[in-house]
């Protein structure tokens, strides 16, 4: 070996010192550490132009809209806040329904959300009693932003749980490394920081608390765990009824774990599944007396039916292939980490054959629910948007391959990991910036050259975008 090859290998070897050692040691300050860039990346892309003058945008704006509608005016009418938040073109497709236009979307996020709205209603009341002359409406900067701040954290918390639920199979600092692939190389972090408006940070949030609980309480739950199990698969329901698939998970890992005591414990999981359906359906009831309330009926695609909102799926040709692969929002062909992920599942077969098959399966049902979904592509998406309940269970994949990589010294998992954040990066910033299209398929050459042809002309956008 050469002094220069001994002296890469030694500087190689340094750096991924210094990347496992802390991930070992101090899995959960790297986490937070990075949670707290998101919430400064956040704050500064404030003072970045916004076509409405909002921070909520496009759905985010209907899933906002039920926090001051009901916390402050203390009704279903969003004729107020539909005249703030929601453009003039739109604004004119909302055929009023007794005199009050529609929201089609779940009001889970903003459950969520209310703790952050009420400490920005706290905060504009203190304002105004400092003399200053800001409306308690519920719309500005003062409650938008904390309220923003509420999604980036069930984002980061999402993230926690999906840390200790891979503690259970894997080390700390694979664990821990794969994520914040999770985090970092998909759009995961793209919904935490440029649109935690829209609900995909609370979907993730509540898939990877339903993800942490049957972990936790598999194989044999007690009565009082599957009710946990109701409660925390409700909350998948109430914020994006697609997700509901999930819930099937402990039905699979029965099946696939038949042995000794089978019977006992068939009829014991049965009525466990009986109270899990029962409890996911009653705290699902609140959204379909509001959909009642607002005249809508509920579909499979977590969106009420509308007049002005027709909903069509195709069951027997769904677009699973263009919705994993394609230039148009492809799950893979946007995050190729989650390709990884998904070829690391046939790794953590070796581990765990029911947990395996039980999280493949389930990934399975989200794809054919979206994928025969017509409008599958996800509209305005980064990326597959639809499919970010997803990520927990292919970041155990990830997990199981970094764990495969790690034992054998390769430098591959940091080398390819610094790949796909840079890839990410690259790409939120091509769709943040307007250099790629938000609604049609992007081009191969967009995907690749495009994104270093657009950093000549990046410091110029950003500047008109600040002005």
């Amino acid at each position: 070996m050469t002094i220069v090859e001994g002296t890469a290998v030694r500087g190689y070897q340094g750096i991924r010192n210094r990347i496992w050692a802390p991930l070992e040691r101090h899995p959960v300050a790297c986490l937070t550490f990075l949670y707290l860039l998101c919430v400064l990346a956040f704050l500064a892309s404030t003072q970045l132009h916004h076509v409405d003058g909002h921070l909520t945008g496009s759905d985010g704006a209907y899933y906002y809209s039920y926090l001051p509608s009901l916390i402050l005016d203390h009704d279903l009418d969003f004729t107020n806040q539909y005249a703030e938040l929601v453009s003039g073109r739109e604004t004119s497709r909302l055929r009023a329904i007794e005199g009050r236009p529609p929201n089609k979307y779940t009001i889970g996020s903003a459950v969520l959300w209310t703790p952050f709205f009420l400490i920005g209603h706290l905060l504009v009341l203190a304002v105004r009693a400092a003399g200053f002359p800001i409306p308690p409406d519920g719309i500005g900067y003062l409650y938008q932003i904390p309220t923003m701040l509420g999604s980036i954290t069930y984002g980061f918390a999402g993230v926690l749980l999906l840390y200790w639920s891979c503690r259970r199979f894997f080390s700390r600092r694979v664990s821990a490394f794969s994520s914040i692939l999770i985090w970092l190389a998909t759009n995961l972090i793209y919904y935490m920081i440029a649109e935690p408006s829209m609900s995909h940070a609370c979907s993730f949030f509540a898939t990877a608390l339903f993800l942490t609980l049957w972990l936790s309480f598999r194989p044999d739950p007690t009565l009082s765990q599957w009710l946990l199990l109701g409660l925390s698969g409700g909350l998948i329901t109430l914020v994006r009824p697609p997700d509901a698939t999930w819930l099937v998970l402990p039905a699979i890992d029965l099946a696939l774990s038949a042995g000794r005591g089978w019977k006992g414990r068939l009829l014991r999981s049965t009525r466990g599944l009986v109270v899990l359906g029962m409890v996911a359906g009653i705290v699902f009831l609140p959204q379909f007396l509001l959909w009642q309330a607002l005249d809508a009926t509920p579909t499979i695609d977590g969106h009420a039916s509308f007049t002005q909102y027709p909903v069509h799926f195709h069951w027997f040709s769904p677009h699973i292939l263009s919705l994993l692969f394609s230039l148009h929002h492809g799950l893979f062909s946007w995050h190729p980490v989650l390709l990884f992920g998904a070829a690391g599942l046939f790794l953590l077969y070796r581990k765990n054959r029911a947990l395996t098959l039980s999280l493949s399966i389930g990934f399975a049902l989200q794809a054919c629910v979206i994928g025969a979904w017509y409008g599958w592509p996800g509209g305005h998406a980064f990326g597959s948007r639809m499919l970010i309940s997803s990520l927990p269970a292919l970041a155990f994949g990830l997990a199981a391959l970094t764990e495969w990589a790690a034992e054998r010294r390769a430098s591959a998992p940091i080398l390819a990991a610094f790949a796909f954040i840079v890839w990410n990066a690259l790409f939120f910033i091509q769709y943040r910036f307007g250099y790629i299209p938000k609604l049609s398929p992007i081009t191969f050459h967009q995907m690749t050259v495009g994104k270093f042809e657009m950093l000549r002309d990046l410091p110029s956008r950003l500047q008109s975008m600040l002005q």
